[in-house]
């Protein structure tokens, strides 16, 4: 009967020491999932992530200027699309104004407009 009370005492060891395990990956599975954690681990793969774009961007700047500069003047020229057409209708109508006063002149009209 000894070795059967061993037996037993030696399997109840090894469940605790097991639930001991299983406790301990649980808390450590509650804190990478806790929120601050998550919200952290994030926050650190964009910056990351960004500093890894931003030297690849500079590199690809150096080796290739005059891209880059056909790349940034496109992109101003689509951001200042409204304003550039406007400014463009403006200068276009008032050419037309001028046109139609001297064509008015030319045909013999002395008003004035």
């Amino acid at each position: 009967m000894k070795a059967a009370s061993v037996r037993e005492a030696r399997a109840r060891g090894e469940a605790d020491a097991a639930k001991a395990r299983l406790m301990g990956t649980l808390d450590e599975v509650k804190e990478r999932l806790a929120p601050g954690t998550l919200t952290s681990n994030a926050v650190q793969a964009v910056k990351d992530k960004s500093i890894v774009v931003a030297d690849d961007t500079v590199a690809a700047v150096k080796d290739k200027p005059m891209m880059a500069a056909g790349i940034a003047t496109a992109t101003a020229l689509f951001i200042a699309r409204k304003p550039l057409f406007a400014a463009v209708a403006r200068w276009w109508s008032k050419d037309d104004d001028n046109t139609d006063i001297r064509s008015r002149q030319r045909a013999g009209a002395t008003e004035d407009y």
